[in-house]
């Protein structure tokens, strides 16, 4: 007993040494470095102060808990006490969680593009003087000099010594920094006429990135880009243009197939490391999956292709199955299982080949179903490990595809399925919910259970007037909503009304809206946030649709259902401000296409009683345009609308007639400048 005593004590004295202020904080990711050795502080006064009071620059780290590199540099550096010496000697350490705050990610991503004329990505170490001025900027860093990239042993001391000895270089260095920032958040341009003539430009620069072998748009990384193929999806139905439906179509059948998506368990993974998309970093984002299961709809929509509708119902299932709560989502779950990368999800062929011959299936059947699922005896991954994908060069029968899925299941059920991080973001849950709300096209549950989760999302998250960010666990929601939080809700609120025709959801989204625009809309920008840290929205859709973009959309949906042409004018005003960016580079805004696009052709409001619009909802899904909306009105027929007037009057398949052939033109140039002109001016 007396040596279990001693064996307390000393655990508990060595724990608290390696106890820093993150023990206080809520965010899991931040908790994850609460024993580090290094005296990380969160993002705040606390921090600043010291900083000023030491004369010491802030080591800024950013990043978020299913980050397989985030843990890489955790692991290699952050717990090494040499390492972590060297930080709380010379710096003072701050961490920041990116899902808490992408308003200072953002603003720091940026810093580092500025900084190196490329993206940024996770871990993100930012070098700020003692008065939050960059100066230096990466993103992972390895403990040692290798591969011709300096470690943290050689860059802190070097930088250390820059402060101490050079301070009026490195605030010469940082003021021009914080200039060109300056210069790119306040940029302003003369307005450019965007017409339909932006789709043709879009999808060539969208050809020119396109991997005609494997798809997607890269021939390196591949990330899903889950806006750049709806977009491709509209400019198809709006121009007809085969180009842009093939690399779409090609692209969600090549990502169904492929290493991105769990063939197990469903979902997709966040991106992929090689051009095939066969080896992912294993991490699943809310986010990810909500912007894809939203484009298989549209594509299966257009193709009835029964492999996209078995992605989104497996993709659905897996969400609900490990990321549901109380109605309610969680951010992420890890990409590794107990230090290895992978380790829930890859599989030995030998094992698995011993497995299912185990349980009844020949020699050669078995080689063949592994061959089929993408499980090589070499290995695809690390090794003998692979990564399922289907080989579509394989055929097998669909029992033998069953049978191997429940096998293959069994296997897993024996291992530790990766943390997953309980973060509930209001941004993120209204965008599964809304995606989730789409699926009634394939089965009814899907809007049924979506709405109830929504209605549990306002409860947990709008208060009183106030609407939150995120809570954790069975805590109160604390940190104040971003735009992204509002533009994301507010567009789940108006999918709502066109499902439900409750107007408690429309009445929401409007107050909502005007609550944003008071909120973010400052000196002729839109901020990302309104808690005192400045960060400039702008419409480039880099890890998920910018929230500016679809605030646009906002507007544009509740101008046509309000017929209030001052919202009209506002998503006008989004798009004239950033017209140059987009004529330049359309490539980078696929959302803001879209507004551009809607605003050519316009909304079509379809009107009836609301007896007829829920009976037909589903025929009113299938028409062949991209923009519709439903509003009820206390009449029998139906009536089909634009924002100043109604075209079309009499039986839903007399009025779907009408609409389609509103899409019947040659060469449609530029009406919609002097359209919206004269109806913003009323």
């Amino acid at each position: 007993m007396r040596y279990f005593l001693i064996f307390i004590i000393f655990f508990t004295n060595s724990f608290a040494a390696f106890t820093n202020d993150l023990i206080y904080e809520k965010s899991p990711y931040l908790r994850q470095h609460a024993h580090n050795p290094v005296n990380w502080l969160p993002w705040g006064q606390k921090a600043f102060q010291k900083a000023k009071k030491e004369k010491k620059p802030i080591f800024l780290s950013i990043g978020y808990s299913t980050c397989h590199w985030c843990h890489v540099m955790e692991r290699e550096s952050f717990e090494n006490e040499e390492i972590a010496k060297l930080i709380n000697d010379n710096f003072i350490p701050v961490i920041v969680d990116k899902e808490e705050r992408p308003d200072i990610d953002k603003f720091y991503q940026t810093i580092y593009q500025i900084m190196h004329n490329r993206s940024g990505g996770w871990p993100l170490t930012i070098i700020l003087t003692e008065d939050l001025k960059p100066f230096f900027s990466a993103t992972y860093l390895p403990p040692e000099d290798g591969y011709g990239v300096k470690g943290l042993k050689t860059v802190l001391p070097l930088l250390s010594k820059m402060y101490k000895e050079k301070r009026e270089d490195i605030e010469r260095r940082a003021d021009a920094i914080l200039s060109l920032m300056k210069r790119y958040e306040s940029a302003q341009y003369l307005p450019v006429r965007l017409n339909l003539d932006i789709a043709s430009k879009f999808t060539k620069e969208a050809f020119k990135e396109f991997d005609k072998k494997y798809k997607g748009f890269s021939n390196h990384i591949k990330f899903p880009e889950s806006s750049k193929i709806r977009a491709l999806i509209d400019i198809y139905m709006i121009t007809k243009d085969k180009k842009a439906f093939n690399m779409a179509n090609e692209t969600l059948i090549a990502m169904a197939k492929s290493g991105l998506f769990d063939q197990i368990d469903g979902a997709f993974f966040r991106y992929t490391t090689d051009r095939r998309w066969q080896i992912p970093h294993f991490e699943k984002m809310l986010y990810t999956n909500a912007e894809l299961i939203d484009v298989y709809i549209r594509m299966y929509k257009l193709t009835k292709n029964p492999l996209f509708k078995n992605i989104i119902q497996k993709t659905i299932f897996e969400i609900d199955n490990r990321f549901q709560q109380n109605g309610l989502y969680f951010s992420a779950s890890d990409a590794d299982t107990k230090g290895v990368e992978g380790g829930y999800f890859i599989h030995s062929y030998q094992k698995t080949l011993e497995f299912f011959i185990k349980n009844g299936f020949t020699l050669k059947d078995a080689k063949r179903v592994l061959n089929y699922f993408g499980i090589y005896e070499d290995g695809n991954i690390d090794g003998e490990y692979s990564n399922p994908h289907i080989n579509s060069k394989i055929k097998i029968s669909k029992d033998q595809k069953l049978k191997a899925l429940k096998l293959l299941k069994k296997i897993r059920e024996k291992r530790e399925f990766p943390f997953i991080d309980k973060k509930i973001l209001t941004s993120w849950n209204a965008m599964y919910i809304d995606a989730k709300m789409n699926g009634c096209y394939i089965d009814e549950k899907y809007k049924d259970e979506a709405i109830k989760s929504l209605n549990r999302l306002l409860i947990k998250m709008y208060k009183n007037g106030i609407l939150y960010h995120q809570f954790i666990g069975e805590n109160k929601p604390t940190k104040k909503a971003l735009l992204e939080d509002y533009a994301y809700l507010i567009k789940a609120l108006l999918d709502a009304y066109k499902y439900t025709l409750n107007e408690k959801y429309l009445k929401l989204s409007q107050k909502l809206l005007n609550d944003a625009k008071k909120r973010f809309f400052k000196n002729g920008k839109w901020l990302l946030s309104s808690n005192g840290f400045s960060s400039v929205a702008d419409l480039n859709d880099r890890y998920y649709s910018s929230p500016l973009s679809i605030m646009i959309h906002n507007f544009l949906i509740l101008a046509n259902l309000k017929e209030n042409f001052n919202y009209l004018k506002d998503a006008k005003n989004i798009i004239d401000s950033n017209s140059a960016l987009i004529y330049e580079n359309p490539i980078y805004y696929p959302e803001a296409i879209r507004a551009i696009l809607r605003l050519n052709i316009e909304d079509v409001i379809i009107k009836s009683k609301k007896s007829n619009i829920i009976k037909y909802y589903k025929k009113i899904l299938d028409i062949k345009y991209p923009y519709i909306l439903v509003k009820e009105e206390k009449v029998d027929r139906f009536l089909a609308c634009k924002i100043d007037r109604c075209f079309a009057d009499g039986s839903l398949k007399e009025v779907i007639k009408k609409i389609e052939n509103l899409l019947n033109f040659k060469n449609r140039k530029s009406k919609w400048n002097k359209k919206i002109k004269s109806l913003v001016s009323q």
